[in-house]
């Protein structure tokens, strides 16, 4: 048990680096993928009504609310990002219940986090 919650807080630590690496890149423009207005933030708004047009209404129901996720990268990959992050967190702090010796690891997975957010935000894999 105590092996299974360390890797997944490891690799939940990671998707949130990534996830919050490519919510930056998305506001800021910077991803270049063929469908723009699912990738860049600032174009996006177009999917979540019908034609691109707010006057028409919601491109499908609850488009531009509960199910905004769906309609873009920035509010998807944001959803992500605080799910792995609380995955993360949360196995620690079972971690926590075995040992208090695994209080260091909350450091180790702001490491993890902090890294791959910088590996994937700089080199824009």
């Amino acid at each position: 048990m105590t092996i299974t919650l360390i890797i997944l807080s490891v690799v939940f630590s990671v998707l949130a680096g990534i996830s919050k690496a490519i919510c930056d890149l998305s506001e800021e423009g910077k991803i270049k993928f063929y469908k723009k207005t699912f990738w860049i933030k600032d174009l996006s708004w177009q999917n979540k009504w019908k034609n691109g047009d707010k006057k028409q209404g919601e491109k499908f129901w609850l488009s531009s609310t509960f199910f905004v996720a769906q309609t873009d990268a920035w509010h998807l990959f944001g959803v992500l990002f605080r799910i792995s992050f609380a995955v993360a967190y949360t196995c620690i702090g079972m971690l926590t219940t075995v040992s208090y010796l695994y209080m260091f690891w909350v450091v180790v997975a702001y490491i993890l986090f902090a890294t791959s957010f910088h590996i994937f935000y700089t080199f824009n894999i």
